[in-house]
């Protein structure tokens, strides 16, 4: 298995249809971690995020994939699964007390949503090229 690391240089357009990508795709990834924990199968979990989030089969698998990989990481270390705040709990508490304002804020924010969503992890051939299917 090879890990590559691309840096893209979209359009605006491009952008903005990948922005929207990793944002349903964060999401889908948060939904599959609650509903593992409510006892959910991979199965009907799948359907469930495929018509949820409009997203193809790779990136829905991959979703559970990383949400399985959370929560295993919490049984391994026998700390006890609890509710996760996902783009970090400091950032997040951080960013709800009321006196930033400001530039403050804003940097906060832009970080919180980077944290949160900065990440797409996807998996591919060279026979098929999912980010070229959304980007065009």
């Amino acid at each position: 298995m090879r890990v590559v690391q691309v840096k893209l240089k979209p359009t605006l357009e491009q952008k903005a249809i990948l922005l929207d990508l990793m944002r349903r795709w964060s999401a889908c990834k948060r939904f599959a971690y609650n509903r593992l924990l409510e006892g959910k199968t991979r199965n009907e979990l799948k359907r469930e995020l495929q018509s949820v989030f409009n997203l193809n089969s790779r990136f829905v698998d991959d979703a559970i994939a990383q949400a399985k990989q959370i929560i295993a990481r919490f049984k391994d270390s026998e700390v006890k699964l609890r509710k996760i705040v996902f783009g970090g709990r400091k950032l997040y508490n951080k960013l709800h007390k009321r006196h930033i304002n400001g530039p403050r804020l804003k940097k906060l924010k832009r970080e919180w949503k980077e944290r949160r969503q900065g990440h797409l992890f996807a998996r591919g051939d060279k026979s098929r090229t999912m980010l070229a299917r959304y980007l065009g």
